[in-house]
């Protein structure tokens, strides 16, 4: 063992500019030593490149344009916290340009490259802002605290929202051709901060064309997309639940729609502009929980299932009243309850082995729960957490995009060093989907068999898409 340093000099050449580094080593230090150099060795290499694109950019100029003078930026990119000189000019409409920055896409005022913010999104997703600052300080060897992490995440955030919107507006109708296609939606409240309302309910929905085996007992969703929303109206939520569909599924090859839910009206009416037969499928996880909690200690419920689930529930009911019948007070308001919940969803009972044709095999549902819990609630409901209404929004897109992000598949803007960024503008334009409805269809009256029977007519033979 000895005290000396071992002494490094390193010598960058790039172009015909040169710096050399000099770092001693300590024996003790030895690894972190080593770490700190390689990253300062990347971080002369990249201001040396940047020197060199700034010098030859300089030739690309139209004639037209003043130089103006160059002025220094403090940006941490990937490779660390770094300060380079770009050359600003002035055109001849008296507009300020600054090619380097645009090449390396940093926005005006920006203090991280734009892989940085995916980086910080994608931890920020999966951790609290503390946690996901104090990984991407250490990755980063650059301090990021919780609040800049923060500010990153919406302006992140903001940036995929209007790229979704250019995806609406621009991207041809999807070509995944589904015979059924499988839909289900949910909702989970969060806490708000520095808003009028205590709570707001983000609705999730889902849209996939089927189920393949993964393992033993193992399924995992095809072709699945995701919509979420903070608040809004329900109209919107459709509209957007329909461009989701219309972006990734040939509609025209879809013969039937089968909708999960756990009965609440927005959801039953969640996927109505897709102008599809619908076949509805209450969530057995609801069913059984109601019915094991209300009838279990009066007769077997899996059998009462059973029956819900294969028989019409006109032959059902008679069973359920006279249980009903053999109770008092408390257990028989409970069971009443039930019973109400099980006649308004009475169209959604059946299995759908009773209800489609016998040549097709449908899948399961029951997705909308899981994915709820994975996508959302994991990341922002519990530990006290709070968000302001753009903080929640900005959160949510990232979370749709989370996996993309992290296989660093994110489309990128496309730049031109000369005339700047192609930016995201706002559609000229609100999407309307041809649609129309019927007001009984919304009404109290909405659950009854009549009008479910009327609403399948109406979407079977009378299809609006086709009318127009």
């Amino acid at each position: 063992m000895t005290d000396q340093a071992v002494q490094v000099i390193i010598t960058v050449v790039v172009g015909q500019e040169k710096q050399e580094l000099h770092k001693d080593i300590p024996e003790a230090d030895l690894e972190s030593t080593i770490k700190n150099l390689s990253q300062e060795v990347g971080q002369a290499i990249f201001s040396l490149v940047l020197q060199i694109l700034d010098d030859q950019m300089q030739k690309t100029i139209p004639k037209t344009w003043k130089n103006v003078g160059r002025v220094a930026r403090k940006v941490t990119f990937e490779s660390g916290y770094t300060i380079y000189k770009r050359r600003i000019y002035r055109d001849e409409h008296g507009q300020i340009w600054k090619p380097l920055d645009l090449l390396l896409g940093v926005e005006a005022y920006a203090r991280n490259s734009r892989k940085v913010q995916e980086m910080g999104c994608l931890l920020a997703s999966r951790s609290s802002y503390r946690n996901a600052s104090e990984m991407l300080s250490y990755l980063l060897k650059t301090v990021i605290s919780p609040s800049s992490l923060q500010r990153m995440v919406k302006r992140f955030g903001a940036y995929i929202s209007a790229c979704e919107a250019d995806w609406r507006q621009a991207e041809p109708a999807g070509k995944i051709k589904a015979p059924i296609l499988y839909a289900e939606s949910d909702g989970v409240w969060l806490h708000l901060q520095q808003a009028k309302t205590k709570r707001a309910e983000v609705k999730v929905g889902l849209l996939y064309s089927g189920k393949r085996r993964i393992g033993s007992d193992r399924f995992c969703c095809e072709n699945k997309v995701v919509m979420t929303q903070l608040g809004g109206s329900n109209e919107e939520w459709q509209i957007k639940l329909r461009e989701l569909a219309d972006r990734h599924f040939d509609l025209t090859q879809t013969n039937y729609l089968v909708v999960g839910g756990d009965g609440a009206t927005w959801v039953k009416h969640s996927f109505d502009l897709l102008n599809l037969p619908q076949f509805p499928v209450l969530d057995r996880f609801h069913v059984a929980r109601a019915v094991h909690s209300a009838f279990s200690k009066l007769t077997d419920s899996q059998l009462l299932l059973d029956a819900l689930f294969s028989q019409p529930f006109e032959t059902v009911k008679p069973q359920i009243l006279e249980l009903i019948n053999q109770t008092k007070g408390k257990q028989a308001v409970l069971l009443k309850r039930t019973l109400d919940y099980l006649e308004n969803n009475q169209h959604a009972l059946l299995d759908l082995m009773h209800r489609l044709p016998s040549d097709l095999k449908p899948a399961t549902l029951g997705c909308a729960e899981a994915n709820v819990d994975k996508l959302v609630r994991q990341r922002m409901r519990g530990r006290g957490f709070s968000w302001s209404f753009d903080g929640g929004e900005a959160m949510l897109a990232v979370l749709r995009h989370k996996d993309s992000l992290s296989r660093i598949v994110f489309p990128k803007p496309k730049m031109d060093s000369k005339r700047g960024p192609a930016t995201n503008k706002p559609a000229t334009s609100t999407y309307q989907p041809i649609s129309a409805s019927m007001p009984i269809f919304h009404s109290s009256e909405a659950s009854k068999d009549w009008v479910q029977l009327l609403k399948i007519r109406m979407n079977r033979e009378l299809s609006l898409t086709e009318l127009f």
